[in-house]
């Protein structure tokens, strides 16, 4: 109770910065749409790697690795949907327990997968436009998405140990507030270029800003 009163009256911390990528994006090729023309269109863009002005990074994930669930959250919905044959959003990040709903949302089939190496967090039929698949995010680790139809399609979704995380947007920018003040470890990731760690010290009462540059793949 004396740890928890003075971490209280010492006041929250914040975690802020930007994601960008160092030197000149890679130009990647737009993915071949091999059926199902008519919901799907021609061609997808590679989204595995999306760069903005001044090297901004979208869809790099922060979070701190140490940061517990409180045992009385009650986590919100997330959705992971399926639209003209692509997954919406590309990169999901959602805590421990919480329900995701898994949307079709096009006119045709589709079989979501999501697995990493041997562990599979799901694995969906889904026949008909408007099906839901409520899923419980029951299993830690960072999961490559994929349908087994339509093999251009590509999303992620990391089941995260912390409510302390934030996704990068087009700005390349992440904001994490609420963070109890001291030493924290930190983790940077992006589906193609890796993963960082980072310990740091987070004071209470202020934003600590803290920016990371990928090296291009």
């Amino acid at each position: 109770m004396l740890l928890l009163s003075l971490l209280l009256a010492a006041g929250t911390g914040t975690l802020a910065g930007k994601v960008t990528l160092s030197g000149l994006a890679p130009k990647l090729g737009t993915l071949p749409v091999t059926r199902d023309m008519k919901v799907c269109g021609n061609t997808k863009p590679d989204e595995s790697l999306e760069v903005a002005q001044g090297g901004a990074l979208k869809n790099a994930v922060v979070w701190l690795a140490d940061v517990p669930i409180p045992k009385d959250h009650k986590p919100q919905k997330e959705k992971l949907d399926q639209q003209q044959c692509s997954f919406v959003p590309h990169v999901l990040a959602a805590p421990l327990r919480t329900t995701v709903d898994v949307i079709n949302s096009d006119k045709a089939l589709h079989n979501v997968r999501a697995e990493e190496g041997e562990v599979r967090l799901m694995n969906y039929a889904m026949p008909i436009p408007g099906h839901v698949v409520p899923t419980r995010l029951k299993k830690e680790g960072v999961f490559k998405v994929s349908c087994d139809v339509h093999p251009w399609m590509r999303a992620w979704v990391l089941v995260l140990p912390t409510m302390a995380y934030a996704v990068t947007g087009e700005d390349g920018t992440y904001k994490i507030a609420g963070v109890p003040p001291g030493k924290h470890t930190v983790r940077f990731w992006h589906e193609r270029l890796g993963e960082r760690t980072v310990d740091m010290e987070i004071p209470g009462g202020q934003t600590t800003t803290y920016d990371v540059k990928f090296n291009p793949r």
